[in-house]
């Protein structure tokens, strides 16, 4: 019989269920290489972009585990999911302003976009109720978007 850990690396990270699991088997970075050496980040990617809860429940897993150039392509695919999943986003941002996981860094992203892009964001978080849980994130993410939609 194979092992786990073994039969991941060799039919490659196919679910969010099974990266969580090499993460807690191996480390997140050895985790993460087997997502890109097995093809799958830019599918990772995609799945966050559009939204899926799953896998944006895993961002601190995969930025512990990313490199520079991950890390930055793991936030803008975090603030590109924000008009899908703002409350899936916000429970992961981080508001101590890190690289990766900043309220900042993914709030203020989709400034890049334009009016357009900002107005989809603000609707979204405008649409979340002020519970503890995300009240905060909302706030902050709300001011860094304002603030990069500004300058």
């Amino acid at each position: 019989m194979m092992a786990p850990a073994l039969a991941l690396i060799i039919a490659g990270i196919l679910s969010a269920s099974q990266f969580a699991a090499s993460v807690q088997s191996q480390s997140p970075r050895q985790a993460v290489g087997q997502l890109v050496s097995g093809g799958d980040w830019p599918r990772v990617l995609a799945a966050i972009r559009s939204g899926a809860a799953d896998w944006i429940a895993l961002a601190p897993q995969l930025a512990a585990g990313a490199d520079a150039a991950q890390g930055a392509e793991l936030t803008r695919a975090l603030a590109a999911a924000l008009p899908r999943a703002p409350a899936e986003v916000l429970a992961v941002v981080d508001v101590r302003r890190s690289s990766v996981l900043g309220v900042q860094a993914v709030c203020a992203a989709p400034a890049a976009g334009g009016a357009a892009a900002v107005n989809d964001v603000r609707e979204a978080l405008d649409l979340l109720p002020d519970v503890a849980a995300v009240g905060r994130a909302k706030a902050l993410c709300l001011k860094e978007l304002a603030l990069a939609a500004a300058r």
